[in-house]
Order: C-alpha cells, then sequence, then structure tokens
C-alpha cells in the first residue's frame, strides 16, 4: 500500500455557491468519503486564511494572505492509501470537487 494526498483546488468556485449549495456539496462530500473510508488516513478543509513565509536578501519575511477566491487555493486535502497509481487516480475520480468543475492534485508521499 502507498499513501496519496488528494489536493482540492476550487475555491474560486466554491466561493460562488450560496449556503444551500454549499451544504449540498459538502453532502455530497461526507457521502463520498464514507465510501472510501477505509482507505482514508486524513481529511480536512483548509481555511483560506494563511501566512506567505519566504526569505527575501537572507531574512525571513512573513506575511499575512487571504487565499479566498484564489483559484490555486488549496480549499481541503484528502490523505488515503491504495495499492498503486490506477487505485488511487480510481478513488481521486469520485471526488466531488470535479462534479462542480474543480481541479485536483494527487501526489504520492514519500518515495
Amino acid at each position: 500500500m502507498k499513501t496519496y494526498v488528494l489536493l482540492m483546488l476550487d475555491d474560486d468556485i466554491w466561493q460562488t455557491f450560496d449556503e444551500a449549495s454549499q451544504n449540498l456539496w459538502i453532502s455530497k462530500y461526507r457521502l463520498w468519503a464514507q465510501e472510501i473510508d477505509d482507505k482514508i488516513i486524513k481529511a480536512d478543509p483548509i481555511n483560506s486564511a494563511g501566512q506567505f513565509i519566504s526569505v527575501v536578501d537572507g531574512e525571513v519575511m512573513v506575511e499575512a494572505k487571504d487565499y479566498t477566491g484564489d483559484p490555486d487555493h488549496m480549499t481541503g486535502y484528502f490523505i488515503y492509501q491504495a495499492e498503486d497509481w490506477d487505485e488511487a487516480v480510481e478513488i481521486a475520480k469520485g471526488c466531488p470537487t470535479l462534479q462542480y468543475g474543480g481541479r485536483i492534485e494527487l501526489r504520492v508521499v514519500g518515495h
């Protein structure tokens, strides 16, 4: 078994949903998570408020950042196990993010 991380990138779409639509999609995520529950290690939403940390001219810079509406902002993640890439991709294809036009990024954790 290998461990994979699925990153959801959909904030520019998610922010256009009214509260009822957001609740509907949250229900779909919960159902999907129940379907793959035996594979999931960890899953959570990611808040849009954060800190951007970099080094400029040898000095560590910390900048508060609000990623709301950023199409490349990660809005959540699932860490799960699968036998191989093929199985990991099949699991990822069920992610509700894809159903409403969002994007996902899938990576293997470790080697």
